[in-house]
């Protein structure tokens, strides 16, 4: 049996996006949140339900969420599933986060700015998780 772990989110940034490099080669590891909205039926009530995803972008494309994304923005983001544990001042962390792979600008149709898009597209490049010191 095979293995399969691809994500894809809509959403929108909840923060701007932190842009760091990795010393020693020098890759950008950008890392932002999104908020991915989901809309229900429960009963005869309608009820929305927030989840909030950290999402992490290597080399190019971690250079393009510092330079283009900011909070409020609405982006698609393919990527994969990451489980990252470090250890915090004596203490053992875990999270799960979303490595991108790929991350597309979302435009409203009520933007008058649409003429601006950034159609650029962005590959993220393997990084060994082991090598980010932060």
């Amino acid at each position: 049996m095979g293995f399969f772990n691809k994500v894809i989110l809509l959403g929108n940034v909840t923060r701007n996006p932190e842009v760091r490099y990795i010393p020693g080669n020098g890759t950008a590891v950008g890392r932002f949140g999104l908020a991915v909205n989901r809309r229900y039926k429960s009963g005869n009530e309608t009820k929305d339900e927030v989840c909030y995803i950290d999402i992490v972008a290597f080399s190019k494309l971690g250079e393009f969420c510092g330079e283009f994304l900011t909070k409020g923005l609405s982006v698609l983001v393919e990527g994969r599933l990451s489980y990252r544990t470090w250890e915090q001042d004596g203490v053992k962390k875990s999270k799960h986060e979303v490595v991108a792979e790929n991350i597309q600008l979302v435009w409203k149709k009520d933007r008058s700015d649409v003429n601006d898009i950034v159609e650029e597209s962005y590959d993220s490049t393997e990084i060994n998780e082991e090598d980010i010191p932060f």
